[in-house]
């Protein structure tokens, strides 16, 4: 299901590519919509990284290091209709290997590109930065992540029910 050879990826990237440009005609009101979600990821940008900044560098048990993060199908479809680069490959995590993507500096990969997963998950010490500190509390990190949630659905939902039977 994760596209974990280098064969299943290119087919679950070719099958996506096939769709969209088959309904090119109709597929503009998602295209906003991925646009509109990049927007809203390009503009949490530096909070996450000033949030991680501050949290991951003295962090005992970084979730980078141990998490197994995949792309999802709605990450495919995001990174589809985003139009902005695809990865060449399932990311290498798991089995107690740190994620591959993992640099001294932090993530390699740009926010836009990631799996949702490294973005959207707020690790315990993470939540108690914004649960604690007024700044981050007014920024709204937890309910602007929920949202861009919400807005990743919904194109799941249309890419799905446009290529769905009539």
């Amino acid at each position: 299901m994760f596209w974990d050879s280098p064969y299943k990826w290119r087919e679950a990237q070719l099958s996506l590519d096939y769709h969209l440009h088959r309904y090119a005609g109709r597929r503009w009101d998602l295209r906003a919509l991925a646009d509109a979600v990049s927007q809203k990821i390009i503009a949490l940008d530096p909070v996450m990284d000033a949030l991680c900044a501050q949290t991951c560098p003295g962090c005992k048990d970084p979730c980078c290091g141990k998490a197994t993060v995949r792309y999802d199908f709605r990450d495919l479809v995001f990174l589809h209709f985003n139009g902005k680069g695809l990865p060449v490959g399932q990311l290498e995590t798991g089995d107690g290997r740190a994620c591959s993507c993992l640099g001294e500096n932090g993530c390699g990969v740009d926010r836009l590109l990631r799996p949702f997963m490294c973005t959207w998950y707020l690790c315990p010490g993470q939540m108690a930065v914004v649960r604690r500190e007024k700044s981050w509390r007014e920024y709204g990190v937890p309910e602007r992540l929920r949202e861009i949630q919400k807005d990743r659905k919904e194109l799941e939902n249309g890419f799905l029910a446009l290529v769905g039977p009539y």
